[in-house]
């Protein structure tokens, strides 16, 4: 007696193969047995009549780390078939941590997931874990502008060494955000051969994803070279109008580093805005010590070339409409969902948009986040086509928007659900490549065996979908809107989404690297 049979659907297998026609069975949150298993008997069966079966799919890069705390159900990312999502992203992560730092920034990832589960925790998905550089840099030197001494490079090495075993999947590094801004390339490549011995992978936002993306994406390689670590391009795109149009030349120089031997691959987003903190936009000197930092230049003499180094990195008035809020860190709601220049001109009453950006990042305590619209669609569909993983950059948030603040950018709810969109109206390439690259392709980065494959003896993290409705309904100014089209999705062999809704199933867990 099985526990589960899917029944007459479609299987996508995730390796590339063609679909076939077939049956699916699952006990003990194992895929048991794949065919024709009409003599079979199950405690229940999921009618796929119609419907394409393949392996839950793979959020190759998300900032879920903690959302547990504000709402277990995943639903953002379990509603797109999503049954596991990479964290640890940007060079930021949970642990390590020291006294002081958070509740929730623990000494080790042992000592993490030990909080989780001493705590009676609960997820809907499964998060497999990065150690962010940035992370590990503050733990062991704080926002400091320098090189490590000797004794410091040993420390992060060690507690570095000390998750890895423990089985994080890798380090993450955040190179345009600090401290990860301030490292070098030696000190990159020292702590990618540590990822080496473990062989884990090393994600990367790149230092620049605009004007100098070819100098950045050079020293992302030339850490893979050095290392000889399995290197990863995290949300690859172009953020700078000046660049636009070259997706082409940026591909190329991955492929001439793979004719080289540097083992490096890539995920994308399907969207031309991004998000992340207005932080982002301003000189480097200025974060030198973290936000606190910051808001004290801001506050004191250097005000002006804070502002003066934002106008020359970003702000003019061509570029005021492209950056909205999304996130006030609760200090001021009434600029959510407005762009800089509604924000500087009807509330601060200035044209001067790097002097407004200056004054919210105050009021906000430098805590606003924003969607900022710089990429161009043919770069993100060129990038797309060439065999990315599919990361959403974003949160695994509820479906009811009384629980999630500001207006978060739709990536959360649909970067899945519009890939596969986008590959069906578009045609960019077949479904089954469509969904091996959001399986298969990403637990091969992560060097995940039991996942990742509808294969007989792999873990049954299962989606079920419709082919032809699945899509996205979030859009910036309703983002909290869960798409549609998936009609069953297994975590570890129970049932999390049953015709299309969600279960109280909540079967999400912290893999472990083996």
């Amino acid at each position: 007696m099985e526990d589960i049979i899917i029944r007459g659907g479609w299987i996508i297998d995730g390796t590339g193969k063609d679909r076939y026609k077939g049956d699916v069975a699952v006990s003990n949150g194992v895929i048991t047995k794949i065919g024709d298993l009409k003599g079979l008997q199950a405690r229940e069966y999921l009618d796929a009549a119609n419907l394409i079966v393949s392996p839950g799919f793979i959020d190759a890069h998300a900032h879920s780390d903690t959302c547990f705390l504000q709402d277990d159900s995943c639903a953002s990312k379990l509603y797109q078939g999503i049954t596991l999502e990479v964290t640890g992203q940007c060079g930021d992560s949970p642990f390590p941590g020291q006294e002081g730092d958070g509740e929730w920034q623990t000494a080790s990832f042992d000592a993490f997931v030990r909080k989780f589960e001493n705590e009676g925790r609960r997820m809907a998905v499964h998060q497999a874990i990065m150690m962010g550089h940035g992370s590990l840099r503050a733990a062991v030197m704080g926002y400091e502008d320098r090189k490590p001494t000797d004794e410091e490079m040993s420390k992060m090495k060690a507690l570095l060494d000390e998750s890895l075993a423990q089985g994080v999947w890798g380090m993450s590094m955040g190179l345009e955000y600090a401290p990860g801004f301030f490292a070098n390339r030696e000190e990159l490549a020292q702590l990618g051969e540590v990822v080496k011995r473990h062989d884990g992978v090393v994600t990367c936002h790149m230092r620049s994803e605009g004007r100098q993306i070819f100098d950045a994406l050079g020293e992302l390689i030339d850490v893979g070279k050095a290392s000889g670590v399995r290197v990863h391009a995290s949300h690859l795109k172009i953020d700078h109008y000046s660049m636009h149009g070259q997706a082409d030349k940026v591909w190329q120089v991955i492929e001439n580093a793979r004719e080289k031997g540097v083992r490096i691959t890539a995920d994308v987003y399907p969207f031309t805005a991004s998000c992340t903190s207005l932080t982002i936009r301003c000189p480097k000197w200025s974060l030198d010590g973290g936000n606190e930092a910051l808001l004290a230049h801001l506050s004191g003499a250097r005000r002006q070339d804070v502002i003066e180094g934002i106008r020359t990195h970003y702000f003019n008035a061509e570029r005021a409409d492209t950056c909205f809020f999304c996130d006030d860190g609760g200090l001021w709601p009434q600029i959510v969902g407005r762009t800089l220049r509604d924000v500087a001109e009807n509330d601060l009453h200035t044209t001067d948009y790097a002097w407004a950006a200056a004054e919210i990042l105050m009021r906000t305590r430098a805590r606003v986040n924003c969607i900022f619209f710089v990429m161009d669609e043919g770069d993100m569909l060129y990038f797309l086509e060439k065999g990315v993983s599919i990361g959403s950059d974003g949160w695994a948030l509820s479906g009811d928007p009384k629980k999630v603040e500001g207006k978060p950018h739709p990536r959360s709810y649909a970067a899945v659900s519009e890939f596969l969109r986008i590959a069906r109206e578009k045609k960019i390439c077949t479904l089954e490549e469509a969904v091996r690259r959001i399986t298969s392709a990403e637990a091969d980065v992560l060097g995940m065996r039991d996942r990742g494959r509808l294969l007989a003896g792999m873990k049954a993290d299962i989606t079920v979908f419709d082919v032809n409705l699945i899509a996205p309904r979030s859009t910036y100014m309703e983002p909290v809107q869960l798409s549609i089209g998936v009609r069953h999705v297994l975590v570890d062999g129970c049932v999390a989404l049953r015709n299309g809704a969600q279960t109280d199933i909540r079967n999400g867990k912290f893999l472990r690297k083996m």
